[in-house]
């Protein structure tokens, strides 16, 4: 840390919050503040010059070295500046200027002419959501500066959960009126009357969410039993087909947002939300739930419970049942959960699961594997609990999506033993039919897998991960127009999901419909635009329309995304994008850094195909491709994209089908 920086440090911990002549003169009015924060925007790949940046003595950076002082205040200034940015797209009105900011200034392209194409934007609309960009962004940080210079001399700004540092600034952000500046910025610039609320006239009678029940207990480890009373409300309540309930990733992307319930309402589509808290006393647990409406914002059922652990199937079951009733839905035996129509679970193996289902939606290899022995820790306490069962064989099932150097059989047995044996268990269990289904589809058995997905959604129709799943199965066995539908379905359960936004506009593209595809990653980057597979969909429909050096910029975004991961991936599409460009050399040096990678560990058969078959090595590329079938890769749903087809088209390609039990002939030509 260099002597200025160190000196700024000093100067940012030791202040005083009640007293503003302390503060840099450049930042203490609102002017020279904004000029502060455009300056280190335009400075953030460049700490030389942050370090005579006048934000280094703002309260905001003096409340982020206080809890984090060994952090280099530089670096401080860049991660706020990240995580500012990065909540503008909370707002789906303010989305936009996130991906503006990202492009220009965190991941910027070459050059501002790049950020405008990257985004579909003309010249004058990229400068004037630049413009405006920028001015939201200060006015943000505007506000939640204002809030601490108003905090009493001397008091620390602490959180009480050990994140990584820059998840707390966010959260001290968002504690800080952060939501206030967005909506400050909007009452500057729009007349009363103007902004219409998202689906506001035409939300169907029966719309819920299941906000993330608040933990009242200190341990960061308690959280996964509210977590687990939401999720089991969430499946509970899915059951019902007259009910529309939002799924898990989008109500939990709204966890710890300071929204009003009627935000919610517009940003989710929904009528009603539920919202409710969890205080754990030994083994009593004391549960406040609340039903809602997001018109007015008044509650319209509320209760409050004390119940020992032993009880919670019987109490979660009450309530979906008191929610139904509040909302009037046809008493239909079917759909009425009866109190004691749950066994009696062994509170370890229910505690374990639900630490295992908090490790796994990380979606990291090193919390699956945490996952995993939680799910088997869970089996061992009660070996008839059939959720662990469920747990496991989804674990297993999606570490082949995170482990590339791995074969993807490596785990398929366990997995297949342990959703089957779940099915055995607990025959209506949607998650069960769900997973096995998966499974199935993993290993090209479509009949079966077509049953199981069908026999979920039968007995949870908003299962919106059973309708992307079943989408997959159209979109092997050449329906793509069904796989489009399936995929509007699970997007219309879960809004906010950036795997489902980014698989409905691949399947757009590989439909035929370009132009709508385009317009649909637009979304994805808008909901989630550090989610790097949209990047690397988008440059697959630029290298189907021809564009190419698009595509590379798609290519490039994804990589500053991801980082190290997903390289061979990406190199792959690199390898396709120059060789359609005409730069056959460095398409043949991307190729053999594949193949050099291929010789040191396992690599998909498609990912070596596809720069194989555009530099011409077709017998190869086949031959690749036969190996992706064999090793049942799930790589393989490119092979069904337009840049395809002529490979699909050649009479070689029909011992690739005949291994993965397609029909020689599909609706994909």
């Amino acid at each position: 840390m260099s002597n200025q920086e160190l000196s700024s440090s000093q100067a940012a911990s030791s202040t005083g919050a009640g007293e503003n002549n302390d503060v840099p003169e450049a930042i203490r009015t609102e002017h020279g503040f904004a000029l502060a924060v455009h300056q280190a925007l335009r400075a953030f790949h460049r700490p030389d010059h942050l370090r005579d940046n006048p934000l280094l003595g703002s309260r905001l950076l003096a409340a982020a070295l206080q809890r984090f002082p060994d952090t280099p205040p530089t670096q401080a200034l860049r991660e706020l500046l990240r995580a500012q940015c990065a909540l503008l797209c909370q707002n789906p009105k303010s989305s936009r200027f996130q991906q503006v900011l990202q492009h220009t200034y965190l991941t910027p392209l070459r050059n501002h002419q790049a950020a405008a194409d990257a985004l579909h934007l003309s010249w004058s609309t990229y400068r004037r959501c630049l413009a405006d960009a920028t001015r939201m962004l200060s006015i943000s940080l505007w506000e939640s500066e204002a809030v601490l210079r108003a905090v009493p001399a001397g008091r620390r700004v602490e959180r009480a959960l050990a994140w990584p540092w820059y998840v707390a600034v966010a959260l001290m952000l968002l504690t800080a009126a952060v939501g206030a500046g967005y909506l400050h910025f909007y009452r500057r610039r729009q007349t009363s009357g103007t902004a219409k609320p998202a689906h506001a006239e035409n939300l169907a009678p029966a719309t819920l969410a299941v906000l993330p029940f608040m933990s009242l207990n200190q341990a960061a480890d308690s959280r996964y039993l509210s977590d687990g009373i939401t999720d089991e409300l969430i499946t509970r309540l899915g059951s019902n087909p007259d009910l529309r309930v939002v799924a898990r990733t989008s109500a939990f992307s709204l966890q710890g947002k300071p929204l009003d319930v009627r935000d919610v309402g517009r940003i989710l589509g929904v009528r009603n939300v539920i919202e409710g808290s969890v205080l754990r006393t030994g083994h009593i647990l004391r549960i406040h739930v609340a039903l809602v409406s997001t018109r007015s914002g008044y509650e319209l059922w509320s209760d409050e419970m004390n119940i020992s652990r032993a009880e919670i199937f019987q109490t979660e079951g009450r309530i979906a049942n008191a929610i139904m009733t509040q909302l009037h839905l046809p008493p239909e035996s079917s759909h009425v959960i009866r109190a004691d129509s749950y066994p009696v679970v062994n509170p370890k193996a229910r505690d374990a699961y639900l630490v295992g289902m908090e490790y796994l939606n990380n979606r990291t290899v090193p919390a699956i594997r945490q996952a995993i022995a939680y799910f088997k820790k869970s089996i061992q306490e009660d070996s008839g609990y059939a959720d662990s069962r469920v747990g496991l064989a989804m674990a297993y099932s999606i570490w082949r999506d995170y482990t590339g150097d791995e074969p993807p059989d490596t785990h398929y047995q366990a997995a297949l033993s342990a959703a089957k044996q779940a099915v055995v268990l607990a025959p209506a269990s949607p998650n069960a039919h769900a997973v096995l289904g998966l499974l199935y589809e993993q290993h090209w058995e479509w009949l079966p897998a077509r049953r199981e997905f069908q026999r979920a959604l039968q007995l949870d129709p908003n299962d919106a991960m059973a309708h992307q799943w079943l989408a997959i199965y159209f979109w092997f066995t050449g329906d793509m127009q069904s796989a489009v539908k399936e995929l509007r379905l699970a997007r219309n359960l879960d809004p906010l999901s950036p795997i489902i936004n980014a698989d409905l506009g691949r399947a757009l593209a590989y439909a035929g419909e370009p132009q709508q595809a385009a317009a649909q990653f637009r979304t994805s980057v808008a909901l989630a635009p550090q989610f790097g597979l949209t990047y690397t969909f988008m440059a697959e429909n630029d290298i189907s329309l021809g564009k190419y050096q698009q595509a590379l910029d798609d290519v490039q975004i994804a990589g500053n995304v991801w980082g190290n991961s997903g390289e061979s991936f990406l190199l792959m599409e690199r390898a396709a994008a120059n060789s359609g460009f005409g730069r056959r050399d460095v398409a043949l040096r991307e190729l053999a850094e594949l193949q050099r990678r291929a010789s040191q560990h396992y690599l998909s058969g498609v990912i070596l195909a596809w720069p194989l078959w555009s530099l011409g090595e077709k017998v190869q590329a086949y031959a690749q491709l036969q190996r992706a079938a064999r090793d049942h890769d799930q790589l393989a749903m490119i092979i069904f994209g337009p840049d395809w087809a002529p490979i699909r088209a050649d009479p070689r390609f029909a011992p690739v089908r005949k291994l993965m039990n397609l029909p020689l002939t599909t609706g994909l030509h």
